[in-house]
Order: structure tokens, then sequence, then C-alpha cells
């Protein structure tokens, strides 16, 4: 974080260690938004400094030396500046090179408005701050603002009044001003008199999030995220003068080596697939010609370093994918069989449970299926489910007792997991069935080429070297077990309480 230096693998300890420094890094301000009651100096000291991903750092240098290196400046980018006093900005103007940009709702299908506050409006009071400091901007989107595509996706399509269905050059039927004007005419609509009472509504809310759905879809995105991020990169790229790049990771999962092999967090990207086949899902719906487009957060980080570097000497390109297909794709079909690898040896060490399911869950193959064989999967099992509930009522009519009831509140619950597996796999379809992606990376290879030979091994970006196999079964699978499991089955079991 704020000195962390080239970090080495160490053969003996099986992890990478710190060696040596970045003296260069004269300081750095990092904003944290306050959390209810913890302020945001607060939350980064007792959340951020605390955290895995940190500690080693904090061991090696001390608090001590971080709060030297390090100011934090608590803010909100729903704000006007970001939050940030116009006292302050004058303070940091001109005494701040580059702003680095990762704020943003990264849910696919949130409500509109929600989306906006952060993905589009907090974009426009972010350059606003940039332009006050006279900074440089590394703003972070995602590679997906292509929308639905298949094949290479190049870095040098032109920003400004882009959308996936985007005809030719003289097509110029996406705006993004007239585009926010529908938005918040649609938001005002559902919303009606008393916006602030009724935002709150989960009805008003659903209407929001179907709205933005459908609205990204008639342009070709594939989700409301990534119809925002794109509206967001357009009012940078058409900001006059404004000196940016725009760093787009490609899916981004766990750590392959920094800060070390697995580390994971949030309910986020792949992780809820390998749950579901940790458990024991069968079924998968892919293409067998396609890549998934994913990459490590270190690798992820480690280009936004590189972009930054590039910038910061006025030798930048305005896109940087961060993607991993180009040049060592990782087929559909091949993370099926590694999750169905995952499946098979978690339930046949597994001491608990029922003896039956793991016997099933151990010795049934995975399989990919096609779409329509997946929908006719569903709809048997849902037959199945609705004449078992049928029987239950019926048993307990008959009985007049309390004996089934133990029975049909299982079964309620085993619907609503089931109907969650299926909403989880519905949102991943156009990732691994409707679209094939390759991002074509040459900007930050280019950008890596540049760096001197002692940067490079600080700054590795070698997409090329991971072997896949090893990564999604000893590595990424084993971080989402370790890291992410135990807050969803919390997250399970409040729900199972509140219902």
């Amino acid at each position: 974080m704020t000195d962390p230096g080239p970090w080495r693998f160490d053969p003996v300890q099986g992890e990478y260690r710190v060696a040596g420094g970045f003296p260069e890094l004269k300081h750095l301000v990092v904003q944290v938004r306050r959390k209810k009651t913890l302020s945001g100096e607060g939350r980064f000291h007792s959340e951020i400094l605390q955290s895995p991903p940190l500690r080693r750092v904090v061991e090696k240098f001390g608090e001590e030396y971080i709060r030297r290196k390090v100011t934090i400046v608590e803010g909100d980018l729903s704000l006007p500046l970001c939050g940030l006093s116009p006292q302050l900005v004058g303070e940091l103007r001109r005494r701040v090179d580059v702003v680095i940009n990762t704020a943003g709702l990264v849910e696919f299908g949130p409500p509109l408005n929600e989306s906006l506050i952060t993905n589009v409006y907090g974009v426009r009071n972010l350059i606003e701050l940039v332009q006050l400091l006279d900074a440089k901007l590394v703003h972070i989107s995602t590679c997906y603002v292509a929308g639905k595509k298949n094949g290479r996706v190049p870095e040098q399509t032109p920003i400004p009044g882009y959308y996936p269905f985007l005809e030719n050059a003289e097509d110029q039927r996406f705006n993004v001003a007239e585009e926010l004007e529908w938005c918040e005419k649609f938001i005002r609509e559902v919303a009606g008199p008393n916006p602030a009472e009724a935002l709150q509504k989960g009805a008003v809310q659903e209407t929001l999030r179907k709205g933005g759905m459908d609205r990204a879809d008639s342009w070709g995105w594939i989700n409301t995220y990534t119809y925002t991020k794109s509206m967001g990169e357009q009012l940078i790229a058409k900001t006059p003068w404004l000196r940016y790049c725009i760093v787009r990771p490609a899916i981004v999962e766990s750590a392959l080596r920094f800060p070390f092999p697995g580390w994971n967090e949030g309910m986020t990207t792949s992780a809820p697939l390998v749950l579901m086949g940790g458990e024991g899902f069968k079924s998968w719906p892919v293409r067998k010609d396609g890549p998934l487009e994913i990459i490590p957060v270190d690798l992820v980080t480690t280009g936004i370093l590189i972009a930054t570097a590039a910038i910061l000497c006025d030798r930048h390109q305005t896109v940087y994918h961060l993607a991993t297909a180009a040049d060592n794709p990782v087929m559909l079909p091949r993370l099926v069989a590694f999750l169905g690898m995952n499946s098979r040896y978690k339930h046949k060490h597994k001491k608990g449970g029922n003896k039956l399911a793991n016997l099933w869950k151990t010795y049934v193959e995975t399989q990919v299926v096609s779409v329509e064989q997946l929908q006719a999967q569903r709809r048997r099992l849902h037959r199945g489910l609705d004449f078992f509930h049928a029987t239950l009522n019926f048993s307990k009519k008959v009985l007049s007792n309390g004996f089934v009831d133990p029975y049909l509140r299982g079964l309620r619950i085993t619907r609503r997991q089931i109907r969650q597996q299926e909403q989880t796999l519905d949102m991943f379809l156009p990732f691994m069935v409707h679209n094939s992606f390759i991002f074509e990376t040459n900007n930050i290879r280019q950008a890596f080429n540049m760096l001197a030979d002692a940067d490079r091994e600080r700054l590795l970006w070698d997409p090329e070297n991971i072997d896949w196999a090893d990564y999604w079964v000893n590595i990424h699978t084993k971080g989402i077990e370790k890291w992410i499991r135990p807050v969803f089955v919390k997250q399970q079991d409040r729900t199972s309480t509140i219902r």
C-alpha cells in the first residue's frame, strides 16, 4: 500500500515477502468514506490496515511510518468535490500528481438511481475535483463496457458516443447528456411526488432495477453496471484538457501471488458460481468455443500501477485492458471440469451431511448443457417440488398436527436456495453463453516493456505464465472456500432466521 517494495517468493516459507521499498513515493493521500459513526481515518486504521493483505506491510514498516507517509481524507464520491472541503482542495492543489479512482457500484443490476449516483454523478464530481487539483486521472472501469460482443475487442474504439449496437462512425444516437435526461425523467416518474419515501420501497426499487436493465439492454449493454460505467467513461473522455487514462479489468478473481495466493474479498465475480459448484451443482450452460475472461486481482493492481507510471511520464494510452484471453485463454468447458474436480474432492472427503448426497456429488460428473437443456431440467425439478409441497400440505390437513411443519419449512428454504442459484446462473449467462470476449491487451504490454528492469521485477505483468489448472483448483477455489464461504454461510443463516 504505502511502500510495499518488490515481493519475492520465499521457497522455504512458500509465500511472497517484502524485499526493499519504493523510496521515490513521496506521499499518498487516501480518501475513505465514513461508515456510520466510524470516521474515514478510523476505518483506515481499524479495518484497512488490519486486513490480511496489509498485515505484513504494517508489520514491516510500522503504523507510525505509515501515518507519516499516508494522509487520510474523509469523503464521498456522491458529494460535490467528492466530499472534500474547498480549503482542503486548495491545500492539495498542484501537490497531487495523479488521482486513482477505484470507486464504483459493481452490482450488476441495482436500482438505476443507485448505479447513477456512484458510476455517473460520482464521476462528474471526480472530474471537477481532478481539474481543481490540476492533477492527472487514472479511472478504473471494466472491459465489459464493450457490451454484447463476440470476438476480439480492441482498445482503440472511440469512447464518446459509444454504445454496443453502434453501427458506424456517423451514428450519433447515443449522447450521455440526453441519456441522463431520460434516466432522471424515468426515476421521477417511478418515484412520484415523494421520492425520498418512495425510493425506499421494494416495489419502486424493483421497477427501477428492471428499468435500468431494460434500458441497458436496448443499447446493447449486458447490465446496468456496464451501462452506467460506460456513461462515466464518456463524461471523462468528453472533458476538454483532462489528462486521463482508463483502466478496464476483465472479471477480477483471487490473487495469484500478492499479497498471498488465494486472497479474495466479497461476494463478487465468480465466487457465487464456485460456491454453487462446491455444493454439487452439476449442469453448466457454457459455450464450448469460448474463453472466460478472468484475471487475478494482483495482476489488476499491477496493471493499474503500470498505467499510472505511464501517465505520470506522459507516455500513456487512453485505454488499458487488463485481461488474459489474448495471451493465455482458459476455455469455459475446462472451467466446468475444474468445478467438478473441486466438488468431487470436497464431498469424497466430507465427514458430515447426507451420505447419499455426498456420494452423488462425488461420483456424478459435471456436464456442459445448453440453455434449453437447463430450462428443461429446471421445469422437471420445480414440478417435483410442487408435487412434494402439495403432498406435505395434504398430509398436514389429514394429520391435523405439527408433524409436517419442519418438512414444510425445510422445503421453503430449499426452494429459496434453488431460486437464488437460478438467478445467479442467469446473471452470468451473458459471460458464459451469449457472448464470447477476447480483450486485446497490447497497451499494457507496451507500457510494461517501457519499465526499467528493476521495475519489471517489482511490477510483473505475465498472464501468459498462469497455469489455469493449478490456479483454479489450488488457489482460486481454495481462496473462495477460505475467505468467502464463511461470509456466505452467515448470510444464509441470517436469511433463514429472518424468514
